[in-house]
């Protein structure tokens, strides 16, 4: 590999672990956050979450640009990385190659799950096939069925592992965390961070799951 393609894909793996925190997990906070608000209700959800979201300006040029490309650019860009690297878990099982690994699997998880909860949400919307006011009830109904309910949970496991410990290697990759103190330190910053992440997705499922008998 020739110097000016190291120096290219040395810039776009910069970019690829900085999309992965802003705005990609500027944005996974913020979704999770507002989807925390289910517990307060169908109606407070429908006037404080999507009402206010539609009235942002300029909603879809940010939904593309903002959030769809950074979404599709990290992913793709993380699969060619995938493709063109070695893990060496079975020879050495060190805990960071496990991470490595988990970090990888949890990728192809969290795209595949980004995927199907837009097309039941977002692209059910745009279709037609279900009413603004109504997705709150749209989504009880999905997770009223096991096999759902279960794909949500995973898929909101592997979201967070995969933005906090991304998060831990893109503070490496960037130069902020050298030292074996600094990495204790931002392991245990990263863990929390997942806990707070993973309390408000326990709080959405507890408010969406509320209305069934």
């Amino acid at each position: 590999m020739n110097a000016p393609l190291l120096d290219r894909h040395f810039a776009l793996r910069k970019l690829h672990s900085l999309l992965g925190i802003v705005p990609i997990g500027a944005f996974l906070c913020f979704h999770l956050f507002e989807n925390s608000l289910a517990v307060k209700g169908g109606d407070h959800f429908f006037k404080h979450v999507i009402q206010k979201i539609d009235e942002m300006p300029y909603l879809t040029v940010m939904e593309i640009g903002v959030i769809a490309l950074p979404i599709l650019f990290h992913a793709l860009y993380g699969l060619w990385i995938w493709y063109h690297s070695k893990s060496n878990v079975r020879a050495y099982g060190y805990a960071r190659n496990r991470m490595y690994w988990l970090q990888r699997i949890t990728a192809l998880i969290t795209f595949a799950f980004i995927v199907t909860h837009v097309l039941s949400t977002r692209g059910e919307v745009l279709s037609g096939e279900v009413l603004k006011q109504d997705l709150f009830a749209h989504l009880a109904d999905d997770l009223a069925n096991p096999w759902i309910l279960a794909w949500y949970i995973v898929g909101i496991l592997s979201t967070v592992f995969h933005f906090c410990n991304g998060v831990w290697l893109a503070l490496i990759t960037w130069g902020a965390t050298i030292g074996p103190r600094s990495q204790r330190i931002s392991t245990w910053v990263c863990a929390g961070i997942g806990v707070i992440l993973l309390a408000l997705a326990s709080q959405a499922l507890r408010g969406f799951l509320a209305p069934l008998p």
